[in-house]
Parts: structure tokens; C-alpha cells; sequence
């Protein structure tokens, strides 16, 4: 809703705030005590990523489990607040679970997936896991408060690097996933889109990267370190699959 607003946060240990900067990676308020917006009513156990929603309102995951062992995993509604306010509402928490695992670890015990990925698309939202040299796609539709909503599995894909973000475009046409040595950038489509063509680049010079946005005919990746980088879509090469 604002002007070249980016809202970033930390991951587990860190506040349950989120925080405003803008591209040139500066806080948007004036205030020298400056926090962050409290996300009042949400715990921070793990917030992986941070997304626009629909109406005005931002998607948070708390979605981290390096463990693979969490059973409390959520989603957090929140309407998007001023870049200068120091608070804001939780509108609607989801708690998540993933299917029945068919691989050792869901066989010696039911488990949910490590995930840093979530973005939205006409009311459906959408989680990419991160797995070794792999990450599936599931979708959470028409969820409920006060019960568990069960992910459904929509696509899979093998991958060089484990995926750390991904963001979809204004219009819905494109979806950028992100690794921590490489960009992809696919076609959407809500049925599936991992095994098609795709854009990519590798990155050097950088850390650990673990945010990505769209910012017109730009990318914007964030560092943990607080590092901003920014690609153009030209800078990409195609890919076929086959």
C-alpha cells in the first residue's frame, strides 16, 4: 500500500516485529528509537518469510523446523500498517500441518517439512519447502482458525541448493524462487509450474540470502546480514526443461 516499502523481519530469537525500509535499504521512519512494528498476539518461534497478501493485508510464516519436528507451525494475517507505526493486529492465524510423509523420517514418525518460502495467489497460499537438493510445493486453500489445516502437495522439483524464499509477481504471471546461490524465475501456474522453463542466474558474492521481492523490472534479495541486492529480470537466461 506504500511506496517503495519493503517489510522485512527476523527468523527464531529475534522480536515479533516486522520492520520497513526501503529499497536503498534505509528506515523508512524518522524516529531514532525506531523498532519495528510489534505483531501483536504472534510469537516469533521461527518467521521464515513475509509476504503481500489480498485487501491490504501482509502473510507471515512461522514456518521455520530445522528440527522437522514442530507441530505448531502458523500463518499470521495482518493488515499491512503505516511504515512508521509501532504496532499492529493479528487478523487471522492458521495453524498448518503438512501430509503424511512417505519418506524414512515420516515413517518413524509424522513430522512436518523446513519451509522459508510462502506467497499468495487469489486467495490460495502457497509454501515451498527447504530439503536437500529438493523442495515441494504445497497449497493451503479456504482455511480455518482453531483447528489444524492440513497442506496439500501440488508439484516437486530437484534443486541445486535449498530454496530460502520465493515472492510472485503483482500481476500473477511470475513466480522468483530463491536459493543460496541461485535465482529462478517460472511462469505460474496454480496447477503446477516447477518442471517447465524458467529464467535464471547464479549469484556470487553473497551470503546468506534468505528474502526476495519484486520491485517492478527488479528483484530485490535480502542478506541476514541485512545486505541488499538487487538483479534486473534482463540479467536472467532461459532455461529449458527437459
Amino acid at each position: 500500500a506504500y511506496e517503495n516499502t519493503f517489510w522485512i523481519h527476523g527468523d527464531s530469537g529475534t522480536p515479533d516485529r516486522i520492520y520497513a525500509v526501503n529499497e536503498d535499504g534505509d528506515i523508512i521512519s524518522d524516529d531514532k528509537d525506531y523498532r519495528g512494528a510489534k505483531v501483536k498476539g504472534a510469537r516469533n518461534l521461527d518467521w521464515e518469510d513475509i509476504a503481500i497478501g489480498e485487501n491490504g493485508t501482509l502473510i507471515i510464516g512461522d514456518i521455520g523446523n530445522n528440527c522437522e519436528c514442530r507441530d505448531d507451525l502458523k500463518i499470521f494475517i495482518i493488515e499491512e500498517p503505516n511504515p512508521k507505526a509501532d504496532e499492529v493486529e493479528v487478523l487471522h492465524e492458521y495453524k498448518v500441518s503438512y501430509p503424511e510423509r512417505g519418506d524414512w523420517f515420516g515413517r518413524l514418525m509424522r513430522s512436518n517439512y523446513n519451509a522459508e518460502a510462502i506467497f499468495q495467489y487469489e486467495g490460495v497460499i502457497y509454501i515451498l519447502t527447504k530439503q536437500q537438493r529438493k523442495t515441494l510445493l504445497f497449497k493451503l486453500e479456504n482455511p480455518v482458525e482453531n483447528e489444524v489445516n492440513e497442506l496439500v502437495l501440488i508439484d516437486s522439483m530437484r534443486t541445486r541448493q535449498y530454496v530460502t524464499a520465493a515472492d510472485i509477481s503483482p500481476d500473477g504471471s511470475q513466480i522468483a524462487i530463491l536459493t543460496y546461490d541461485q535465482l529462478m524465475v517460472f511462469k505460474f501456474d496454480p496447477k503446477g509450474f516447477l518442471n517447465t522453463e524458467y529464467k535464471s542466474a547464479f549469484l556470487e558474492g553473497v551470503e546468506q540470502i534468505e528474502s526476495i521481492g519484486f520491485s517492478e523490472k527488479n528483484l530485490i534479495i535480502a542478506e541476514e546480514n541485512g545486505d541488499l541486492y538487487k538483479v534486473t529480470l534482463d540479467q536472467l537466461v532461459l532455461v529449458e526443461v527437459d
